[in-house]
């Protein structure tokens, strides 16, 4: 008995068409997970650089906060025990929180901050609201009013606005709204 012995053929193994199309295709996945990561690091960054805003706008009311009521303060615009007074011919009322905010926007280290998502000074909002994408890297800061005992409700939290008098101490709260424009609250404080 005599067997044959069965024949090999050689095998292929050289790229075939389908194999190119799936390198490619792997290719294009890792390259678009890669970009995708990048852009999302890019925004992280842009909402780290605004809480740091907000982080430095609260310390700095914090610190002013402290020293406001004493006579040595030196920056008029934001002292405490000033009630509000008649408006000059140009600018905001003094004694109110628009004078302190100027004073606050343009003669201090909060002059450079800037709003990473648009480069420009960051907008003071009454709210961050996500459906609203132009709220993106704002501040808001919201002043804490305190109820009569017993009510339901112990504050009324409202913006601080620009005829708000800032001639008694208030509690205040800063927040920023992160790239979705949801509220990131920074700091509670005295002012």
């Amino acid at each position: 008995m005599h067997m044959e012995q069965p024949q090999h053929q050689p095998v292929n193994t050289s790229l075939t068409l389908a194999d190119w199309i799936f390198l490619i295709l792997v290719a294009l996945a890792i390259y678009a997970v890669v970009l995708l990561g990048h852009e999302a690091y890019k925004d992280g960054m842009k909402t780290e650089v605004t809480k740091r805003n907000g982080e430095q706008l609260s310390a700095w009311l914090t610190e002013a906060g402290a020293n406001r009521g004493k006579p040595e303060f030196d920056i008029k615009a934001c002292a405490a025990g000033q009630a509000p007074g008649a408006a000059p011919a140009e600018g905001p009322t003094p004694g109110t929180w628009g004078a302190c905010l100027q004073h606050m926007m343009t003669k201090t280290e909060l002059k450079d901050m800037v709003n990473p998502f648009f480069g420009e000074a960051p907008q003071f909002v009454a709210a961050c609201v996500p459906t609203d994408a132009s709220l993106t890297g704002m501040v808001v800061l919201e002043k804490s009013i305190p109820t009569p005992p017993g009510s339901a409700v112990p504050v009324i939290t409202s913006q601080l606005v620009d005829t708000d008098p800032i001639d008694q101490k208030l509690q205040l709260r800063v927040s920023v709204c992160d790239k979705g424009s949801y509220a990131i609250k920074i700091a509670e404080f005295e002012f």
